[in-house]
């Protein structure tokens, strides 16, 4: 600007006056100029910074409405898959109840035939007896998988064709080793069956599968710990005794279904690890801490199950005996299965509750090496000797 107001400058001082009124008019022209094209070319720059932003802000949602829509897509693949498997499933459930609805109407229509039979035999001025139709035995079931025999069993979709009480309830086993087998007791414990050296080579020949089919109960859980005994440590999370919070609470359905009935089966590992028997002088209060004491385990044992499981049936099974020879076997505190057992039923009766006394189920002391494998695990014959007394048992008290 400097340089074009300096010759002007010049030229007044030459022209004098008569030039003064149109030199400044030019002036101002051309300032008015020079301003105008300064800000003509500024526009330009601050209209490209703002499209550039403008710009970024479009991508990042161009790129975000992508991610959404890839995001939604794979959810609606997800929900197809798994409404294809529930479908799946749903059929599937379908079929084998309408299997097992033809199977056991096809049972309950030969054993009408055979009554009609027994009846028109019998004399025509007599009533003949009632007839129960037999429970097929769950050893002569067709074996198309006795895998998939033994979960329709534990769900409750497979047993035999005579009503009980107990049919459709719910049951939880606390136990050890004989009640064990692969696959069908919590992830974690120890298992016992199926053994090489035990002909128990199916679920469907254990003794409580067996019990689930004679009287059409369903499994709750199958709380049975390889090697596990009463006592021990009744906090610990990861604790095995049978008096710990742990394994009371797992008798407890994966949806928080409390079982109908509980059958406890515990003590001959306390027995053969020798542990003090103790003494029970009546109903004691027992705390948490670390049991070395059979007596006061057992009792603390029935004081939880009681606690949490106010609404259920509670049976205390008695142990199979423990051989030496032909003779009881002796722990090295002087004890037999005798005297655990008197323990068992003396806590039961204090409690009021009932006892199913396998003792007694007819396997003699000098018969256990025909119906077990090594004098304490039963064999397919044990276990249906064992299954049977326990189903009468339960039957009579239902």
């Amino acid at each position: 600007m400097r340089e074009r107001i300096c010759p002007v400058i010049i030229l007044m001082n030459r022209n004098k006056k008569r030039y003064i009124l149109p030199i400044v008019f030019c002036t101002a022209a051309l300032f008015v100029f020079d301003v105008n094209a300064d800000a003509a070319a500024g526009v330009p720059q601050a209209d490209s910074v703002q499209s550039e932003a403008a710009g970024d802000i479009w991508q990042q949602q161009a790129e975000l409405a992508e991610s959404n829509a890839e995001a939604y897509r794979k959810a609606q693949e997800q929900y197809a898959a798994e409404l294809a498997a529930y479908q799946q499933a749903l059929l599937e459930q379908q079929a084998r109840e309408k299997k097992e609805a033809q199977t056991q109407q096809s049972l309950a229509e030969a054993d009408n035939v055979k009554t009609e039979e027994a009846d028109g035999a019998a004399s025509p001025t007599e009533a003949g007896p009632a007839v129960i139709p037999p429970a097929q035995s769950l050893q002569t079931l067709p074996q198309n998988g006795t895998i998939a025999n033994g979960r329709l069993i534990a769900a409750g979709l497979l047993s035999a064709p005579v009503e009980t009480p107990l049919k459709g309830k719910s049951i939880s086993i606390l136990g050890d080793s004989i009640s064990t087998y692969q696959g069908y007791i919590p992830s974690g414990y120890a298992c016992f069956y199926p053994e090489t050296q035990n002909d128990v080579k199916d679920v469907t020949q254990t003794w409580w599968m067996q019990v689930l089919y004679n009287t059409g109960m369903r499994l709750a859980v199958n709380g049975s710990y390889s090697a596990s005994a009463v006592c021990g440590d009744s906090q610990a999370e990861d604790s095995s005794a049978g008096c710990s919070t742990r394994r009371i609470n797992e008798l407890m359905g994966t949806d928080g279904t409390v079982p109908d009935v509980i059958l406890v089966y515990m003590g001959a590992n306390d027995f053969f690890r020798s542990m003090e028997l103790g003494k029970f002088n009546g109903m004691t209060g027992r705390g948490e801490k670390y049991y070395t004491n059979f007596t006061e385990g057992y009792e603390l044992m029935i004081q939880k199950l009681l606690r949490t499981y106010p609404a259920s049936r509670i049976y205390c099974m008695t142990l199979i005996e423990a051989n030496s020879g032909d003779h009881p076997r002796i722990n090295e505190k002087g004890n037999t299965i005798a005297d655990f057992n008197q323990r068992i039923k003396e806590i039961a009766a204090a409690y009021g509750l009932p006892v199913i006394d396998v003792h007694n189920c007819g396997m003699e002391v000098y018969e256990l090496n025909h119906y077990t494998s090594d004098g304490t695990h039963p064999n397919k014959e044990g276990a249906a000797k064992m299954a049977n007394y326990v189903t009468a048992m339960l039957l009579q008290t239902a």
